[in-house]
C-alpha cells in the first residue's frame, strides 16, 4: 500500500463502524507482531487543552534527551500530524507502511474469526502510531485521548501516568448531557497504581468525581491546582510562570499565546514532576526549555501581515471563552471574524461570546457533513456587517480588504483549510512541524 492508497483507505473507513467498544482493538493489541510495552506511555484526556498539554510533555521529555513519540487528534491540515517522533511528522513512506501493516493484520484476524470488523479510522491510526513508535525505537509516547476515555483506543495500553486537563461540555450526544456524565467517561482512565493528574479545580463537580474515581480505582491522585501553586506574570508576548509541587518549584516561560496555556503547562509539569519523583532523570532546565520550545499550530496562532491573522482551534463554548479572554487581555476588538461551526456544537453560546468583539463577520462552512449551514448563524450577528462566503480563498481575501485584525475560529476543519491558504499552500508553516 502506497501513501495515496493509505489515505484513500482511511477516507473510506472514516465514519464506518463507530460503535464505541474496546473489544475489537483489544484482540488486535494482543496479537501485534511486536511488544507495545517496550515504549513508556503517557495518556492525556480532557475536554480542552489536551493537545497542548500533550505537546508540552513531549517537548519536555525530548529536551531531557529521550526519543519521544506523540499521537494526537484531530489533525489540522495533514493526517500525518497525528503521528510524530521528536517533532517530525511520520514520513509518507512510513505512514503507508504502518497503515498497511494494520490493515493486513486486521484482515488476517477477520479471516481467522478473532475479530468481526476492521478497526475504525481512529483505531487504525492509533495502531499505526504504535507500529511507528516501536519501529523508531521511541522511549516515550504521549497519547492524546480521542473521545472520552473509558472506551477510547488509547486506553488499551498501560501508561506511566494519566492526565485529565479539564472538563467542560462537548460531544454531549456521545458522552452524556451533563458535566457529571462527561466527567465519569473521562475519569474512567484511572487505573490502579497509575498516578492520575487532574487539572480540574478540586472543589468542582468534575474535581469531586475524579477524586472518587481515583479512590475507587486505587489510583494516586495529583491535583494540579490544589491551593494556589501557579503564579503567572505577563512579560511582553510571553508569560513568566512559577509552579510549586509538593517536592519542587519550577520556573518557566510560556510563549504560546493565551493565559490558559500557562495552566496547560502546569498540568504537564505536574505529570513530569511525578516522573522525576519515580526516578526518571528530567532536569529543571529540560522542563523550562521544553515548555519554551513547544509549538502547536492554530492555538491562538498569530500570523503577522497586513492585517494580522489570528487562527484558533476553539470549537466549543469553553474554547471560545478562552479565546475571548485573550482578545480582551490584549485589547483586541473591532476585528473581522471569520467563523464556521459544526451543527452538533452549542453554537449560540459560541456566537454570543464572539459578537461583541467583531466589527465585521464572514460566515463560512467547515468541510464536514456535520457543518452548520451559515444561515443558522445570521441571527446572532444581526447588528454586524455580516456576509456569507463559502469559498475559503474568497472569504480570506474579503477579510483582508477590511484591514482589521482577522480572527478565524469555530472549527478545526475551517481553521486548517484557512491556515493552508494563509501560508500560501504550505501545510507546515513552522520548521518545528517537519516531515517528508
Amino acid at each position: 500500500m502506497h501513501y495515496a492508497a493509505a489515505c484513500e483507505y482511511l477516507k473510506k473507513i472514516q465514519g464506518e463502524n463507530c460503535k464505541l467498544s474496546l473489544d475489537n482493538i483489544q484482540h488486535i493489541i494482543t496479537r501485534l507482531p511486536f511488544d507495545p510495552g517496550v515504549v513508556k506511555y503517557i495518556q492525556v484526556a480532557g475536554t480542552n487543552g489536551k493537545g497542548s498539554t500533550a505537546h508540552f510533555i513531549a517537548s519536555i521529555l525530548q529536551s531531557a534527551g529521550w526519543r519521544v513519540g506523540i499521537f494526537t487528534s484531530p489533525h489540522l491540515q495533514d493526517v500525518r500530524e497525528r503521528i510524530q517522533v521528536d517533532g517530525r511528522l511520520i514520513s509518507r513512506k512510513d505512514f503507508a507502511q504502518a497503515v498497511s501493516a494494520v490493515h493486513s493484520l486486521s484482515r488476517e484476524l477477520i479471516a481467522s474469526r478473532v475479530i468481526a470488523n476492521l478497526p475504525t479510522f481512529f483505531e487504525t491510526l492509533f495502531l499505526a502510531a504504535l507500529f511507528h513508535f516501536v519501529k523508531r525505537g521511541t522511549d516515550w509516547a504521549v497519547l492524546e485521548v480521542g473521545l472520552g476515555g473509558r472506551l477510547d483506543a488509547t486506553s488499551t495500553v498501560v501508561p506511566e501516568v494519566s492526565l485529565i486537563t479539564n472538563i467542560s461540555s462537548d460531544h454531549t450526544n456521545i458522552l452524556g448531557k451533563t458535566l457529571s456524565a462527561i466527567t465519569r467517561e473521562k475519569a474512567a482512565i484511572a487505573r490502579e497504581n497509575v498516578p492520575l493528574v487532574s487539572g480540574c479545580p478540586p472543589g468542582s463537580v468534575a474535581g469531586r468525581i475524579i477524586r472518587a474515581e481515583a479512590l475507587a480505582k486505587k489510583a494516586p491522585l495529583l491535583e494540579v491546582f490544589s491551593g494556589q501553586p501557579l503564579r503567572v506574570e505577563k512579560k511582553g508576548a510571553a508569560y513568566a510562570c512559577s509552579y510549586r509541587t509538593p517536592s519542587a518549584e519550577y520556573r518557566f516561560r510560556v510563549v504560546q499565546q493565551g493565559r490558559h496555556q500557562t495552566r496547560n503547562a502546569a498540568v504537564a509539569v505536574r505529570a513530569v514532576d511525578e516522573l522525576r519523583r519515580r526516578g526518571w532523570e528530567i532536569s529543571h532546565t529540560a522542563v523550562a526549555r521544553g515548555i519554551r520550545n513547544m509549538f502547536i499550530p492554530a492555538r491562538i496562532e498569530v500570523i503577522n501581515g497586513r492585517p494580522p491573522l489570528i487562527l484558533d482551534s476553539a470549537h466549543n463554548s469553553a474554547g471560545i471563552k478562552v479565546l475571548v479572554e485573550y482578545l480582551q487581555e490584549e485589547g483586541i476588538s473591532g476585528c473581522t471574524l471569520l467563523f464556521g461551526v459544526l451543527k452538533d456544537k452549542h453554537y449560540p453560546a459560541m456566537a454570543r461570546q464572539l459578537a461583541p468583539l467583531a466589527a465585521h463577520v464572514i460566515l463560512s462552512e467547515p468541510l464536514s457533513e456535520r457543518a452548520l449551514p451559515c444561515e443558522k448563524l445570521l441571527p446572532f450577528f444581526r447588528d454586524k456587517n455580516c456576509r456569507i462566503e463559502r469559498n475559503y480563498s474568497r472569504a480570506l481575501a474579503v477579510a483582508k480588504k477590511l484591514k482589521r485584525i482577522i480572527i478565524v475560529c469555530g472549527s478545526l476543519y475551517l481553521v486548517g483549510e484557512l491556515r493552508t491558504i494563509a501560508l500560501g499552500g504550505k501545510k507546515h508553516g513552522r520548521k518545528k512541524f517537519q516531515g517528508n
